[in-house]
Formats: structure tokens, sequence, C-alpha cells
């Protein structure tokens, strides 16, 4: 597999790196680290070359740094909209995954970067990863230990897109069991949870995979707190889903797991 690790250059958002790395070894045959450049020339004027230049600089050694140590990499700096940018890299390159930090050059820019991945999530067939990372004695490392694929918890709900969703997860190299988990918002949806999620799963070839209903009113509180019991080592969500109060519900579940997990969150 083929992989696009999206960065600001800074220390924390080259992190994934270390996340592919954890990976079985060959899982991934190829890294390309990708800056865009988001420019305006009326307000940049000349220095445009410069900033070229110095990205150009910044990624060739980030890059070298990369096959030192055993990770196959190159890099790629293009300039337009981040959200095109990568998604047309990543169809260009053929890759399986991209990866990106949930910080980058400040607190500030580390939302964007989040925000920046539900996006390019909404824009791709793609899982998009978005470790998590934080700075201790004045070094960024992630947050989570391991590897990230081992035990994915797939928060799902009920309607078509839950077998690409399961499908997607087990998908992810190096996935182990993963379980499928439906938190859900009251009586009708709770009595018809577990037959739907099963006729999906038998139907997707993935009977066998762990089901877990809970009953709570704070859907990303209980993920995290299922999370937490079940040991998982990433979350597996979709961004947002086909109707408008869909998008509107499920998109805040997913801004919410991001904003208050530990755990690194796929979104596909």
């Amino acid at each position: 597999m083929r992989a696009i690790i999206a960065t600001d250059l800074s220390e924390a958002s080259l992190l994934t790196a270390e996340t592919l790395a954890s990976c079985d070894p060959g899982t991934f045959e190829h890294v390309t680290l990708l800056h865009v450049v988001e420019l305006d020339p009326a307000t940049t004027g000349g220095g445009i070359p410069q900033v070229l230049e110095f990205a150009d600089e910044q990624l060739a050694e980030h890059a070298g740094r990369l096959n030192r140590q055993g990770i196959s990499a190159d890099y790629r700096l293009d300039r337009g909209d981040a959200v095109e940018m990568v998604v047309a890299a990543a169809e260009e390159l053929e890759v399986g995954l991209i990866a990106v930090t949930d910080r980058g050059y400040g607190r500030a820019l580390g939302r964007v970067l989040g925000s920046t991945a539900e996006k390019v999530a909404l824009a791709t067939t793609l899982p998009v990863l978005v470790e998590r990372v934080e700075e201790r004695e004045a070094a960024w490392c992630r947050i989570s230990a391991g590897p990230t694929f081992a035990r994915p918890l797939v928060a799902v709900d009920l309607d078509d897109a839950l077998q690409s969703l399961v499908r997607s997860a087990a998908a992810l190299p190096g996935a182990g069991a993963a379980r499928v988990v439906h938190v859900a918002t009251g009586a009708h949806d709770l009595e018809h949870a577990y037959g739907f999620i099963a006729d999906e799963l038998t139907a997707a070839g993935l009977e066998d995979t762990e089901v877990v209903v809970l009953e709570n009113g704070d859907v990303a509180g209980a993920l995290l707190e299922e999370a937490a019991a079940s040991d998982a080592t990433c979350i597996v969500i979709a961004p947002r889903r086909h109707g408008v109060l869909d998008r509107l519900f499920l998109g805040s579940i997913a801004s919410s797991l991001l904003a208050r997990t530990t755990l690194p969150v796929v979104f596909v």
C-alpha cells in the first residue's frame, strides 16, 4: 500500500510517519510527503518563490530522514486549495491511505488540520487517518503507542453505508478484529439495531464481527467510553451521511470525537 502524509512541515504534523512505521514491515511500500502552499499572489507579492524554496528544502530534508529510517519516501509540493490538491494527489499516486495529525504550527492550525481531514474524507473514498499528538518536554510525540489499527472501534449508524464502513475498517493495514458499535437514540432504534446490523454484516461476509449496541443521549461520550472499555486503538467513523439532518448530526459527532478523544480517528 502507498500512503500520503499531508503536512504543514511542523514536527507534529510529521508524526504520522511513526504510525505507518508501526505497521508490519512491507505494509507500506512507499510514502509521499505532501505540502500544499495556499498563497494569494495578490497579497504575497514577490514572496512566493522564497516560500516555495523553503518548503521544498524542508520536504527534501524530512523525506531524506524517513528514507534513512527505512521508510521509502519522496515528497510533493503543490499550490492551490489544500483539500483539492490532497485528493488529486491521492488519486494520481493511487494511494490507499491519507494521513494527517491533529496538530501543526500552533493549536489553532491544529484545529484547521483536523477540519481539513474531514473535508478531504468527504471528497474521497479513501480512509483519512487523523493521528493524535501532544507535546511532552518540548518534543512532539504520538499520544497512543503501538499499531494504530490493531483493535478498531467502528462507529456505525443504521443506514446503507454500514457495510462499506465496516469493510473499510477491516481493510486497514494490520487491522485486527473490529468492534462495531451503534449508539441508539431511542426505543425504536434500540429495538431494531441488532437485527439491522447483523443483516448488514452477514451481507458483507463479516457476520463474525462483534456488535455492541448502547443507549445513551451523548453519542460521542458513549463511543469514547466503549473505546476505553474495549481498549480500542482507533475509532473509525464516517464524517457525514447523505441527508441534510444526518450531515449536521453525524458531522457534529465526528467533530466532537476528534476534539475529545486521545485515540487516532479514521474517517472513511
